[in-house]
């Protein structure tokens, strides 16, 4: 049986140009629930926001819907977990682990790399800080971005992934 093969396998030299590093593998979990019953679990009700730590963090994508993200090789576990605490009320969990590609930029540019692109106001004197989240656009590719302290996640689908670092590429070259 062949190894895994990250969609960026082939860029590490061009992500480290970019003061960046793809982090493969990740458990990607999407819940859809109410509100109420997500409280019940933790998860953020607050638009944009992030809970949880390293090896396991709830981002806020919508008023019903939540993407758990965890530690590679836990999303079986994980979506199980979540399920049988949903299991008596209107939910749905889906692995989505393999929908997207994380890169994570950790220059000190990576704002200015991504207003090229994102017309979300990126300055944390204007709230984007460690602990949130927003679903964008960067070059018209869909994204979801996640502040770290130090490093912003942009999740992007597998088929956008060249596209996006060649688009940081040139932002960064311009």
């Amino acid at each position: 049986m062949a190894e895994p093969r990250s969609a960026l396998a082939a860029r590490t030299a061009d992500l480290a140009a970019l003061q960046a590093v793809e982090v493969s593998f990740l458990t990607q979990i999407d819940v859809r629930c109410a509100p109420t019953d997500a409280e019940r679990l933790g998860f953020p009700l607050l638009a944009n926001t992030v809970a949880g730590g390293p090896t396991r963090g709830v981002l806020w994508l919508g008023p019903d819907e939540w993407l758990v993200v965890g530690l590679p090789g836990t999303a079986t576990a994980t979506a199980e977990e979540f399920g049988r605490a949903l299991e008596d009320v209107h939910h749905a969990v889906v692995d989505v682990s393999e929908n997207r590609v994380v890169i994570e930029l950790r220059g000190t540019d990576r704002y200015e790399l991504l207003a090229s692109g994102c017309s979300l106001d990126l300055d944390p004197r204007g709230g984007w800080v460690s602990g949130v989240c927003a679903q964008t656009m960067f070059a018209r590719a869909q994204v979801i971005l996640q502040e770290l302290e130090g490093a912003t996640r942009v999740f992007v689908r597998p088929s956008f992934a060249h596209y996006v670092v060649d688009r940081l590429l040139a932002s960064r070259n311009a």
